[in-house]
């Protein structure tokens, strides 16, 4: 079943994605695949990356992901390796992309380039209970993150997080296959 929360983000640009892009955001489809995760340096970092529950650094970490609707929107489960991290989604206000992993809500603007799909941050939140305060862009982690096709099998994934005055938070990337487990 295809996604119906970024058909809605995207509209008519949701038909210029490369099939297999458009594949990968089925919901109910388990994918397959193998990532690099890098961690940045420093004490800092470790602390922020145990607190968000991020996944550790790894050189070929086996990958699956499973997209699941729920309530006006989807709950991205990812599993590297034996580590699950989880986020949820939804379409905004302001009908961008909203993200939420653990106290982080991220909000995107999504656009097609040359049937490729790339994340553009718009803005941020600390959700502490209750409370969800706005973060200036000028502190709060900064997402860089795109999905480019790969022959008619793969996507290439490309994330990385950065947060001012401390640098890289974390970074992934590599390949889902969205046709079976071809190579």
């Amino acid at each position: 079943m295809s996604s119906e929360l970024y058909s809605q983000l995207l509209g008519k640009d949701w038909l210029a994605l490369a099939e297999n892009i458009r594949c990968a955001h089925s919901v109910g489809a388990e994918l397959h695949g193998v990532f690099r995760i890098s961690l940045g340096a420093g004490w800092v970092v470790k602390q922020l990356v145990c607190w968000s529950d991020l996944p550790p650094a790894a050189e070929a970490a086996d990958t699956h992901l499973k997209i699941f609707s729920e309530d006006a929107g989807e709950r991205w489960e990812r599993r590297f390796d034996d580590k699950s991290f989880t986020t949820r989604q939804w379409k905004g206000k302001d009908g961008f992309l909203v993200e939420r992993f653990g106290k982080w809500e991220l909000h995107f603007k999504l656009y097609v380039k040359e049937g490729n799909l790339f994340y553009d941050q718009s803005g941020a939140r600390l959700c502490l209970g209750a409370l969800r305060i706005p973060m200036p862009l000028a502190c709060a982690p900064r997402v860089s993150a795109k999905e480019m096709r790969d022959g008619v099998a793969r996507v290439l994934v490309s994330v990385t997080v950065t947060l001012p005055l401390v640098g890289q938070l974390i970074s992934y990337d590599g390949y889902l296959n969205v046709k079976g487990d071809i190579e």
